[in-house]
């Protein structure tokens, strides 16, 4: 789900028929339908995918093997890891709104993202020195800050650079590099066990350096797209997004998404109980061994 503080242009009438119009006859006849989609959404909104899809990447490098450094090297219970994992899912709820508020404050979506990837970032590293509940939850709470700070920004500045008609081909595309980057991590940190058995570490490292093509990507190559407050409009505020509760329609959506929250399972507990039938099946044909 895309929020942001900031509102989506709104798109006039009968302007999208005619923009979509407009489009088809300009596009070549041979011109295949990957780069038609690519080419009218703009380098902004490719580039910004390009960021999500390093950094999914680097983030779902750790989720695939967090789980199991938690509980066998660092030593956490299964109730400990809980209580982390629950830190970690839900640092982000506040601070999206924070990070929006932000953005608006300042006018400068892309400052308020490279802080939020930057965070993400530093923290893979962090990970290196955790030995405890409290240290694991700490560095966890400061990389989902960081993703709560960068999504609204991160949202504004594709809707910014992109023109009304095309918005939901634009977050598609940028969603479907982002789900891309996430499919990719738990390869590559699979594959470093695999090359360093048990290395969950070195997992750590090449994770970081990927978040760093990321942020690197949103520097070079991401404008720094500014807008100007219009005459009359209200000054962003905090007490102007709680007014947004009073709104039947997104105390609804609220509750909707609450609900299907408390039903949704964390990835980290899949991968325990893998883990778990695993060994137990090894122990029961006699092909395990403890360390």
């Amino acid at each position: 789900m895309y929020t942001s503080v900031r509102n989506a242009p709104e798109v006039p009438p009968g302007d999208g028929d005619q923009a979509v119009a407009e489009q088809a006859a300009e596009a070549a006849p041979r011109t295949s339908r990957r780069r038609r989609i690519t080419g009218q959404v703009g380098g902004t909104v490719i580039a910004m995918g390009a960021v999500s899809f390093l950094t999914d990447a680097s983030a779902e490098m750790v989720t695939a093997v967090l789980p199991l450094f938690l509980i066998l090297q660092v030593g956490l219970t299964p109730l400990q890891y809980g209580i982390v994992d629950g830190v970690y899912q839900g640092a982000t709820v506040l601070v999206r709104l924070v990070g929006g508020y932000l953005a608006d404050r300042w006018r400068r979506p892309k400052i308020v993202c490279t802080v939020g990837y930057g965070l993400s970032a530093v923290t893979k590293l962090g990970l290196l020195g955790v030995g405890s509940a409290a240290s694991t939850s700490f560095v966890l709470a400061v990389d989902r800050a960081g993703k709560g700070i960068r999504t609204a920004p991160r949202d504004a500045v594709i809707a910014a650079a992109t023109r009304p008609a095309l918005l939901g081909r634009a977050f598609g595309v940028h969603r479907t590099l982002d789900t891309a980057g996430a499919m990719l991590g738990p390869l590559l940190a699979f594959l470093v066990l695999l090359a360093v058995p048990g290395g969950y570490h070195p997992v750590f490292v090449v994770s970081f350096g990927v978040a760093v093509l990321g942020v690197a990507v949103l520097v070079l190559f991401v404008p720094d797209i500014r807008w100007k407050a219009e005459p009359g409009a209200a000054q962003a505020s905090l007490r102007a997004v709680g007014g947004l509760m009073r709104d039947r329609r997104v105390v609804a959506l609220a509750v909707a998404a609450g609900l299907l929250g408390l039903v949704t399972v964390s990835d980290g507990f899949v991968y325990l109980s893998l883990q778990r039938k695993y060994v137990a099946t090894c122990r029961r044909t006699g092909e395990w061994t403890s360390p």
